[in-house]
């Protein structure tokens, strides 16, 4: 019997599918853009192989559009006609569960249905890895972080996707604020493999979020031969580096960077490429940095996307767009839209909770930014601040919610909140340039002129010392590298 690179056994297979399957298997946990490809050669070749279905299936519900997961649901169709599903092994019967639970919205269930194959097959990577997704995807962080340490000991340096269980354990810790052990097991992951995106993005909100701009970008800069281009990933991480450059200032690359890397004309017009040009535009305009008209086209390809409820992080973003674009009215027909889904009915699935506790408040919280009505949009987002986790998303990219509150605070004179949120920002991350200069702006609100001063002299000295450190290496690769190389 064929087996894949755990020795897991690939039912069904033939010699040469399973060969396929095995190379689709590494294009899918390191983000290789010929995935796809390689998958549909694998059911062409093998059509009552069933694996390769599942992972076709998994790969459009990342989409998180409905338009992908009625294809979903098509691949999932074609393998019932082809084989018994009844009559498959324990370990694909949980995968076609998980699938239809996805399918049908419930992607609380379907995480529980991987996490459950995880205890009987610690080592199946397609479950251990997509289930990780799930859990970003639904907020549930701990999970994120527990789901792979569940499953970590059955691992070892010798097995193929070692470095991919390390990778998703790092951005795991990392959620859940373990910044330090973030890096150190995404480091491990890349010594195994470079070009692991999905670790050095885990490496990277670990920098992120501790306020190492420097640190950021020297590690990204010196390994950008391994994740910035050729990947499924690329833009998301240069989505990344816009955002340390955005933070110190240099408001030019992150421009650069969105107009080569992240959105421009040649770009797919997809909700997951789409929600990060949003993000990026929306702190930029935040903090009045003209955006041209970025704002603009950005808006137009949201048109064609943000028409049906789905998965309410999207509509937030085309919200974010509409806004920044000043088409107030289209970003008040994305919550009238949200109005009607929640008035229709979907209590079966996770985004109709989401939509009700976190989406529809962000939503016209947004609105209410974008019509001056600072005070309205404060209670709003105040409100839901607490619950945003459950929406999804990651630590970094849900900081858009309290930078968004913390400017609403700015401008309705409301200094006292707004002086509690910057210390809040600063003490959790000192290092941070724009932390310091929204505490500069709230006292200076409050008329206290002279700390206001002092608070603006920390910000220009945090930018200032990040841009003389530029030069210097990265100094922790090696490190990581002794460490796999003692492990191994």
């Amino acid at each position: 019997m064929e087996v894949d690179q755990e020795g897991l056994a690939l039912t069904g297979s033939t010699e040469k599918g399973a060969e396929l399957f095995r190379s689709a298997l590494d294009e899918l946990v390191y983000f290789k853009s010929s995935v796809l490809s390689t998958l549909d050669k694998t059911i062409a070749e093998d059509p009552g192989f069933a694996l390769p279905y599942f992972a076709r299936a998994y790969l459009d519900l990342f989409m998180t559009e409905p338009q992908f997961a009625e294809r979903a649901k098509h691949t999932l169709e074609v393998l019932k006609k082809t084989v018994n599903i009844d009559k498959l092994s324990n370990r694909e019967r949980h995968h076609a569960a998980a699938i239809e639970a996805w399918i049908g919205g419930d992607l609380r269930k379907s995480a529980r249905i991987l996490d459950q194959l995880g205890l009987d097959e610690p080592r199946d990577i397609l479950a251990l890895r997509i289930g990780h997704e799930l859990d970003f995807f639904i907020g549930n962080k701990r999970s994120l972080r527990d789901r792979i340490a569940r499953q970590l000991n059955a691992w070892t340096p010798s097995d193929a996707h070692y470095g991919i269980v390390q990778g998703c354990y790092a951005f795991g810790l990392e959620e859940n604020g373990q910044f330090e052990r973030a890096e150190e097991h995404g480091l491990i992951a890349l010594s195994v493999r470079p070009d692991d995106v999905w670790a050095l993005h885990a490496v990277t909100h670990s920098f992120e979020m501790r306020g190492a701009i420097a640190d950021g970008l020297r590690f990204m800069t010196e390994r950008s031969n391994d994740w910035a281009e050729g990947n499924l990933f690329s833009a998301h991480n240069w989505w990344h580096k816009s955002l340390f450059n955005t933070d110190i200032g240099n408001y030019s690359a992150a421009f650069e960077i969105y107009d080569n890397a992240i959105f421009n004309q040649d770009s797919p017009k997809i909700a997951l490429v789409l929600l990060d040009a949003s993000s990026l535009l929306w702190r930029l305009h935040l903090q009045r940095v003209p955006v041209a008209d970025r704002f603009s086209k950005l808006a137009d390809a949201w048109d064609a996307v943000a028409q049906e409820p789905f998965y309410v992080f999207n509509d937030v973003h085309a919200v974010m767009a509409y806004v920044g674009s000043g088409r107030i009215a289209a970003a008040r027909a994305v919550v009238n839209r949200l109005d009607q889904y929640i008035a229709n009915g979907h209590q079966d699935t996770n985004n109709y909770h989401n939509t009700v506790r976190v989406g529809r408040p962000l939503a016209r919280a947004l609105v209410a930014f974008g019509e001056d009505r600072y005070e309205t949009a404060l209670d709003l987002l105040y409100s839901v601040r607490e619950n945003a986790i459950e929406f999804g998303g990651s630590e970094a990219q849900r900081d858009a919610i309290d930078r968004t509150l913390l400017e609403a605070a700015i401008r309705s004179g409301r200094f006292n909140l707004a002086g509690a949120l910057a210390s809040e920002r600063i003490n959790l991350n000192p290092s941070n340039p724009y932390n310091w200069s929204k505490m500069a702006e709230a006292l200076r609100l409050s008329q206290a002129l002279e700390r206001a001063g002092e608070s603006d002299a920390r910000s220009q000295s945090l930018r200032d010392e990040v841009l003389r450190s530029l030069d210097q290496p990265y100094p922790r690769s090696s490190a990581a590298a002794h460490a796999y190389s003692q492990q191994h």
